[in-house]
């Protein structure tokens, strides 16, 4: 029996390993003209000979090679974009086989297309081919090209026999340990290779280790693999600490010294360098080592490496983590192409495949033929495209190339050379022609510049420093209008955003800003995948130009760096400034003696970002594009965990500065930044009843990614369109998704509607914004409706944001407006809330009528949205229809009082004091109103005073429709607040007389269920005046939800939900309460400065509705009662004789 059992199990492992040996490796080359792959495969003879086919083929401009090729010990890491530091023997390491002596010199012309049969090679095991490199050097001009052999990677198969883990060293020792493994879909482990290069970090000293030989710096330690227990919940801060581990890795109790962690054992010791010049590279193989995707990322235990010093004591740690498949899309979806480029990376160690998938958007022979003829280029950017700009392809710089000495002396044809002689972001002059052997859907075979279908890439990392991920995408076309002058121009441009390895759904990110306010303003985004610090960190410097008028000239040359304490009011100090930041911060104690090396940037302080470049700052906004805007990408900057730098400080340095101040030339907190969400789920009917049920729901990580919308609704009956219409749902209107409220759909762009293709025919520019419908099909035909697509052109950051705006549901019939819902944000409590503040035109003594509704979301950590307001305004009295526009807009630094309603402009609001700026922007200069004008808009909001509203929003006009803006410069709380102050509205034409001012405070939101009697001709628009008439306040502050009125007692009675608004909401409800029950009020419930109402009533003669039936007037009835909604109508009708007050705060 036990026999039978084990004779099966040797069966079953025999067969395994077989599947891991038959797999196909393969290395691709393309450098220094010679371009191709070679595969190694089983021989079929012979299982343990291998068979080797090359297919190469030389470049016009090196037709005649030679080359002298072998097996070497590293594999290439495919992050080092200098051809000649990659393949240096520093990098690949010694050579293992010649295959000179095996297979002979390879010979071009010759041997482009050759096979070698029963090569006494091996595919895997010691000495094996896989995860190993060859390294060719042409035998006349000592040229080195290199490839790592891996195994063939596919688009097609989701199942990948190649995994990859990290042990990435933070403290004591800085570096990683990369684990990697071929395993087939059921198999246990085979060839499992580990590399390492680490480096000592604590007390790390130049000056005692520059005289050391390579072989003196290196030193050799016992390292282990310790594993947490398995119920152990705290390993997050395990690296921080290392003592807290105590138990060797031993899953099969061999007991010490001979468990499976007891690597050293089996491996040797692990070697680590003392010195920054010298590496210590290092690869080893373990047959017994099974590293368990439970083990690594699995719920359960943790497994680390521990690295001992010469005490035995812990030197470091560091955790091991299965590494993800790195994907990145771009998206094109303008100018009627349509399409994405995909791009794959399994790990450092490999090439990355591309995907191209473009067409037209109709997809018809004539219109891809078109598209296919046009096209000119397709290229990445330095930078990702920028919206605040109306041709934002033109914002991301020049075709990336980061490599400084990249000569571009006889740049070769697209095709013509190898992909090294190209810019590294020329996508088309690297592949075009290329990767034979890969699926290809060309729409013209030949005469065109189009590129289809797979490719591969040994240039184009998405892992490390020189990575793509977050940089600009272009796909170019040639503008033939004018023959004689035919010019290159973007169609479509988007950057690269990281997807999940289904290549569905986007990866999670962890985003942080500093935003810069004096002297100088501007913003640094920090992007990370969400809750995974060992990832690369992309880091984006979105503009930076000095704002206090003492300098308007462009400076160069700035070192800067992350601190260990937020600024306090010393950043504008004009001493010792921003001192109050402390030291850079260094978590991993390196030693800070010296100037860290850009090749080594694993040695440096965290914080000292001066590793990555020096910055620059624009004296104006027309060079900060130009001459500021970057982005780096850093693997060793962690945006969560134990050693993050959220709530720590960017500091700016300026060597150049007066003494007084210092060095330091500003400093500004680093704070969270969140997604957008906003979802359409509370939906109205236009009159009557309405039974759809469902959401809209939006998504939107940042700026720089396409909007993500599900879509899921029930109920439908006959429908069509579904569109984003101008402003939010007045919930108290009868008819609330009329065009006399929301207006039309949401087109900023002022596309006209009738030049638009057919619904889900055309590219999303070719609709207006708003035009859900019209960009992905319509509603006709279904009763429930469930999808999900993406949008490149719908914003839910900056001012073309659809925060606060809102959905109408259509019915097919005369396109009348069915249903509409509010698109409001999606938030957990539990990560923020939403702060409502309201400025409230209401003195009838006054000179506006209205309101302005500001919103905004505040993070737990800090952190503030944009500031959502919505604007209805017009002329004092129920029927002036009066119009008036280009009003300027401002917040002023105090309160107003009776003072709004003087005669006189020149006295009017005066005590609002004058233009709010807490930044203390142009405070070098601030008489210099050209210069404050010139730089301060839209395009450069932190250069404008915060109060400056009509610098960034533009003017408002009175007497029109409702409108909605989003600010990104309006803050509702914290130390710079904008409540308790108040908005000045000025003269019309652009006057500079004050016109009308009212007081920003915070609308709080109260909610009452209230029963009253319905007498003949009770009309319920008619009871809410009159109440409102009474209390003397404005519809603003007192509304119903409509939908949620009810007759009850057989026509007797109307239930309904109120709402209390404004900062008084509070005193508002109880004083409708004791209206109510008493039948009058003597005093009105707002106190207006200069304002007595002498002809207001007190009274009012509506009676509250008992629960009994009013038709029995055996007892005396209640004056009004208070119901929970929640409570079936049963329940309700057999209460009797109890008031139920039910208040619901929104502390928003």
């Amino acid at each position: 029996m036990y026999f039978k059992v084990f004779k099966y199990l040797l069966i079953y492992q025999l067969y395994q390993i077989l599947q891991v040996n038959c797999v196909e490796l393969v290395a691709f080359f393309s450098q220094s003209g010679l371009h191709g792959e070679i595969h190694f495969t089983n021989s079929k003879t012979n299982s343990k000979l291998v068979k080797v086919r090359a297919y190469l083929e030389a470049t016009l401009q090196y037709s005649d090679q030679s080359w002298s090729w072998g097996l070497h010990n590293h594999p290439i890491d495919y992050s080092i974009i200098d051809p000649v530091e990659r393949c240096s023997v520093e990098n690949v390491g010694p050579q293992l086989i010649s295959f000179d002596d095996k297979l002979g010199y390879l010979i071009i012309p010759g041997n482009e297309s050759s096979t070698w049969d029963d090569v006494e090679l091996k595919l895997s095991g010691e000495n094996g081919l896989w995860g190993r490199s060859i390294v060719m050097i042409n035998a006349v001009t000592n040229a080195r090209i290199c490839s790592t052999i891996t195994t063939k990677f596919s688009f097609d198969d989701q199942i990948d026999m190649e995994h990859n883990a990290e042990a990435k060293f933070r403290k004591g020792v800085t570096g990683s340990i990369y684990f990697r493994w071929l395993k087939s879909e059921k198999s246990f482990n085979s060839d499992l290779l580990i590399y390492s290069n680490l480096y000592h970090i604590e007390n790390h000293d130049k000056s005692k280790n520059m005289s050391k030989t390579p072989q003196q710096a290196i030193s050799l330690h016992s390292w282990k693999i310790y594993a947490t227990d398995i119920f152990d919940q705290t390993t997050d801060r395990i690296e921080e600490n290392c003592n807290v581990l105590q138990t060797i890795y031993d899953p099969q109790n061999y007991g010490p010294g001979n468990s499976i962690g007891d690597i050293d054992k089996r491996a040797g010791k692990l070697k680590i360098s003392d010195k920054l010049t010298v590496n210590a590279k290092q690869i080893v193989q373990d047959d017994q080592l099974h590293l368990m995707e439970s083990d690594i990322s699995g719920p359960s235990r943790k497994l680390y490496v521990v690295i001992l010093d010469v005490r035995n004591e812990f030197l470091g740690c560091a955790k091991i983590r299965q590494l993800k498949v790195r994907v990145a899309k771009a998206f094109i979806n303008a100018n009627k192409i349509k399409g994405e480029l995909t791009l794959l990376q399994r790990s450092r160690f490999e090439p990355t495949w591309l995907n191209f998938t473009f067409g037209s958007a109709d997809g018809t022979l004539q219109s891809n033929f078109e598209y296919a003829k046009n096209i000119a280029t397709f290229k990445v950017h330095d930078l990702p495209p920028t919206s605040l700009y109306a041709d934002f392809c033109k914002t991301m710089g020049g075709t990336f190339e980061p490599r400084v000495n990249f000569q571009m002396e006889n740049y070769p044809p697209p095709g013509f050379g190898t992909q090294d002689q190209y810019l590294l972001g020329d996508l088309l002059g690297k592949l075009s022609g290329r990767n034979k052997m890969e699926k290809h859907n060309y729409i013209i075979e030949d005469g065109s510049n189009e590129l289809s279908g797979i490719y591969w890439d040994i240039f184009l990392p998405l892992i490390g420093r020189h990575s793509i991920v977050n940089r600009g995408f272009s796909l170019n076309q040639f503008d033939r209008s004018n023959v004689s002058n035919i010019k290159e121009e973007p169609i479509g441009c988007s950057a690269f955003s990281l997807y999940e390895k289904n290549l569905k759904y986007q990866v999670p990110m962890q985003t942080l800003q500093a935003q810069f306010r004096y002297p100088l303003v501007g913003k640094i985004l920090f992007r990370q995948p969400k809750e995974e610090p060992w990832l690369d960190t992309t880091i984006i410097i979105e503009y930076l130009i000095h704002a206090d008028g003492s300098n308007i000239n462009n400076t160069d040359s700035h070192e800067w760096s992350i601190h260990l304490h937020p600024p306090n009011n010393d950043y504008y100090s004009w001493q010792n400034r921003c001192i109050s930041t402390g030291d850079i911060f260094n978590p991993s104690k390196v030693f800070s003696n010296e100037r860290c090396l850009y090749d080594r940037l694993k040695l440096c302080r965290l914080g000292d970002l001066s590793r990555l470049d020096t910055l620059n700052i624009a004296g104006g906004k027309v060079d900060a594009l130009k001459h500021t805007r970057k982005l780096f990408t850093d693997d060793n900057l962690p945006l969560s965990g134990y050693s993050n730098i959220l709530g720590k400080s960017i500091t700016i340095f300026d060597k150049n500065g007066p003494k007084a101040r210092g060095e330091r030339l500003g400093c500004t907190k680093i704070e969270g930044f969140h997604p957008r969400k906003i979802v359409a789920k509370n939906w109205h009917p236009n009159g009557g009843e309405l039974k759809m049920k469902g959401k809209v729901e939006m998504l939107q990580q940042s700026e720089y990614e396409l909007t993500n919308i599900e879509v899921m609704l029930k109920d439908l009956n006959d429908n069509s369109g579904y569109h984003v219409h101008m402003t939010p749902v007045e919930e108290d209107l009868e008819f609330p998704c009329e065009s006399s409220t929301l207006y039309g759909h949401f087109n900023p762009w002022n596309v006209n509607p009738k030049l638009s293709p057919l619904p889900a025919q055309g590219t999303t520019d070719e609709y207006e914004m708003g035009d859900l419908s019209g960009k992905f099909g319509t509603l006709d035909g279904l009763t429930e409706f469930s999808t999900a697509y993406n949008d490149t052109n719908l914003p839910l950051f900056g001012y073309e944001s659809l925060v606060g705006r809102s959905i109408v549901v259509h019915k097919r019939e005369k396109m009348f407006r069915w249903a509409c819902s509010t698109l409001e944000r999606g938030y957990s409590p539990s990560e923020a809330r939403e702060i409502r503040a309201i400025a409230s035109f209401h003195n009838p003594n006054g000179f506006v009528w209205g309101y302005m509704r500001m919103t905004q979301l505040i993070g737990n950590d800090g952190s503030q949205s944009d500031t959502v307001i919505e604007i209805k305004l017009r002329h004092p009295g129920e029927n002036n229809r009066n119009i008036t526009r280009n009003h300027h807009w401002n917040i002023f630094v105090n309160p107003i009082g009776v003072d709004a309603t003087v005669q006189q402009t020149v006295t009017r609001c005066v005590a609002g004091g004058y233009i709010w700026n807490p930044h203390y922007t142009q405070l070098a200069d601030p008489l210099n109103e050209e210069l404050y004008r010139q730089e301060c808009g839209r395009d450069n909001p932190l250069r404008c005073y915060v109060g400056d509203l009509s610098a960034r929003l533009g003017t408002i006009d009175v007497g029109l429709e409702r409108s909605v803006r989003s600010d990104p410069n309006f803050p509702l709380e914290g130390d710079v607040s904008a409540v308790g102050r108040s908005i000045v509205i000025f003269g019309a034409n652009f006057s500079s007389e004050r016109f009308a001012c009212g007081n920003i405070e915070p609308d709080y939101d109260i909610v009452k269920y209230v029963n009253v009697e319905r007498p003949p001709r009770f009309v319920l628009s008619q009871y809410i005046e009159d109440v409102r008439k009474v209390m003397g306040i404005p519809e603003w502050f007192l509304h119903i939800d409509t939908r949620t009125t009810q007759i009850l007692h057989n026509g007797a009675c109307v239930a309904f939900k109120m709402h209390f608004r404004g900062p008084k909401a509070h005193q508002l409800e109880q004083d409708f309460s004791r209206l109510m029950n008493s039948g009058q009020l003597s005093e009105p419930s707002l106190y207006i400065p200069g304002y007595i109402d002498t002809k207001r009533k007190k009274k009012i003669a509506y009676r509250i509705c008992s629960v009994r039936d009013p038709n029995e007037r055996k007892k005396k009835p209640n004056r009004i009662t208070y119901i929970n909604s929640l409570a079936p109508k049963n329940q309700i009708l057999s209460i009797l004789n109890i008031i139920m007050v039910m208040p619901i705060y929104y502390f928003l």
